[in-house]
């Protein structure tokens, strides 16, 4: 059994604004595959540069696909002992899109990466998730560009900069394409040839970007990974609800470290072996039924670490519900998955930072000028009407275009993940989602062709998770990408607080894994099961695009 309080650790950091805040470490520092599960590349040769790095920067303003872009510096770096050598390329594209570059000087084989930001951006990030697939990036083989979404910002949570509507046409999805171009086009003139392969990989806003790209400019990329990403307007209501619920009307928190531990345990307890294997962690939270009232602290005495208060049964419950109106109509594809209960508390929960994260996207980004100045987090009503009001204002932002026949005519692949414990933004969002694709473009095995989905059991918001696993999903694209070669499964592996390492292998969705027998911790006592029936993961809710809907 994973244990409670490392567990704790690794969740509290994670909600879909404040995970990213804290910049993750450099590809070359950070060790980014010390599980050792970064996929094999194909080899490619080695393509040098045409002209010195310094001889980038020029007094000019060049146009890359109409949009200007100037460098402004380029020097070339090197990380640490035995890194390759880059040249680091700083510039920005009108209006205020700043972005780096780097392109390796020894190592470069002809891919582009661009990697997507989190939140509401605003600064230029140095690393992609899952950690592991930074080991591809710290090998040299890819130009790699990150940008700052469009805009200055104190921060990802900032949303000061959004009074200008240009500036939130860039953070939707214009200064994602625009650096796509300028990259291009700089790689073009460094090694005096285009790249032969681009890919994207994005996380939470950065998944929202990486279907923008494929759903509104369907050519920029050959290869697409995007990962927990939900409509990002109706999101924010998660956060607000999960704090209305969560505060006590003085502020308080309702849910203690005691409280999400003594939780965790019961909903482990009761939903571990639905899938077949008593492993201490749930594949599909979907069919966890555990009731928090079972934990009802008994009226004649006080409250102790191993049950709940009434308050808390009531916001588990409301928690695990999702934002619904007083009809009991859902307003969001679900609540908190079962297993997600430990990144109820701590700095990245919505009661503590998230709420304040929300409040400003809603009132500065999807309806500035609308609301009272006064406006605060606990003012949100939560009413059909008022979700209408926030899908319309934020259909620009909202990257949930199902139609990807362009993206698939193009010849792109798209690797959809989504942590199916993710303590941020929920796991169904993107199950939702992937049903809409399969709806609009032909079926599940049609689908499959170009888009694949993976559910990582136990993982919280793009990193760690009750099981923290690590997989290599860039890894996978690119082999997709160059050799044809379609993930049937990929192979995730995590550290354990015993120490031990458990290696999995997660089957594209929907196929289940079926435990074979033997250790829980060797991917070779697993392999893929019999899928019984498609499921239908349309959830019930005005914002869904699934025509086939399901009951969770």
């Amino acid at each position: 059994m994973i244990a409670i309080r490392s567990a704790l650790r690794r969740a509290g950091l994670l909600g879909l604004f404040v995970a990213l805040v804290t910049p993750l470490p450099t590809a070359a520092a950070a060790q980014p595959d010390p599980l050792g599960v970064a996929l094999p590349l194909p080899e490619r040769p080695a393509i040098p540069p045409a002209m010195p790095c310094k001889a980038l920067v020029t007094s000019a303003t060049a146009d890359a696909g109409g949009t200007g872009y100037r460098i402004i510096a380029a020097t070339e770096e090197t990380a640490g002992a035995g890194a390759p050598t880059v040249c680091v390329v700083k510039g920005y594209a009108a209006p205020q899109t700043q972005f780096e570059l780097r392109l390796p000087m020894t190592t470069y084989a002809g891919r582009f990466l661009q990697g997507g930001c989190g939140g509401m951006c605003g600064v230029i990030s140095e690393s992609i998730t899952p950690l592991c697939s930074n080991a591809h990036i710290a090998g040299g083989t890819f130009a790699v560009a990150y940008n700052n979404g469009g805009h200055f910002a104190a921060g990802i949570g900032d949303g000061t900069w959004a009074t200008d509507p240009e500036l939130r046409m860039q953070f939707a999805h214009k200064a994602t394409h625009a650096t796509a171009l300028a990259a291009k086009a700089i790689i073009a003139r460094f090694y005096a040839r285009p790249p032969e392969h681009s890919y994207f990989v994005g996380c939470s806003g950065g998944g929202r970007e990486a279907l923008m790209e494929a759903q509104r400019y369907p050519t920029d990329f050959d290869g697409v990974v995007a990962g927990s990403s939900v409509s990002m307007p109706a999101a924010m209501q998660l956060f607000l609800w999960e704090a209305q619920k969560g505060l006590d009307a003085a502020g308080n928190e309702i849910f203690t470290r005691d409280a999400v531990a003594a939780l965790h345990r019961a909903v482990l307890a009761a939903c571990d072996r639905l899938d077949g294997t008593p492993d201490g962690q749930i594949d599909d939270p979907r069919r966890c039924r555990y009731d928090p009232a079972l934990l009802l602290c008994p009226r004649d005495r006080q409250a102790t670490a191993s049950c709940l208060t009434p308050a808390q049964v009531d916001a588990a419950r409301a928690y695990y519900r999702g934002p619904v109106d007083a009809d009991g109509t859902a307003l969001f594809p679900g609540g908190a998955p079962y297993g997600a209960e430990l990144g109820w508390i701590g700095p990245g929960a919505a009661t503590r930072t998230g709420k304040f994260a929300a409040e400003a996207f809603i009132k500065q980004v999807l309806l500035p000028g609308e609301l009272p100045q006064d406006f605060g987090w606990r003012d949100w009503r939560f009413t059909k009407a008022g979700l209408d009001r926030l899908l319309r204002a934020g259909a620009s932002f909202d990257a949930t275009d199902p139609d990807l026949s362009a993206f698939r005519d193009h010849g792109g692949k798209l690797l959809l993940w989504q942590g199916m414990a993710d303590n941020a933004a929920g796991a169904y969002g993107m199950l939702d989602y992937y049903q809409a694709v399969r709806d609009r473009m032909g079926g599940l095995a049609a689908t499959r062709r170009f888009a694949r989905m993976f559910a990582v059991p136990g993982g919280y918001h793009c990193r760690g998770g009750y099981v923290p696993y690590d997989e290599d999903f860039l890894g996978a694209v690119v082999n997709w990408v160059e050799r044809g070669a379609a993930p049937e499964r990929v192979i995730a592996a995590a550290r354990l607080e015993d120490g031990a390492i458990r290696r999995r292998p997660i089957y594209a969705y929907p196929t289940p894994t079926r435990y074979k027998g033997g250790d829980v911790n060797d991917p070779r006592s697993f392999a893929a099961g019999t899928l019984q029936h498609e499921p239908a993961d349309g959830y019930d809710w005005p914002g869904s695009r699934a025509r086939t809907r399901g009951k969770f």
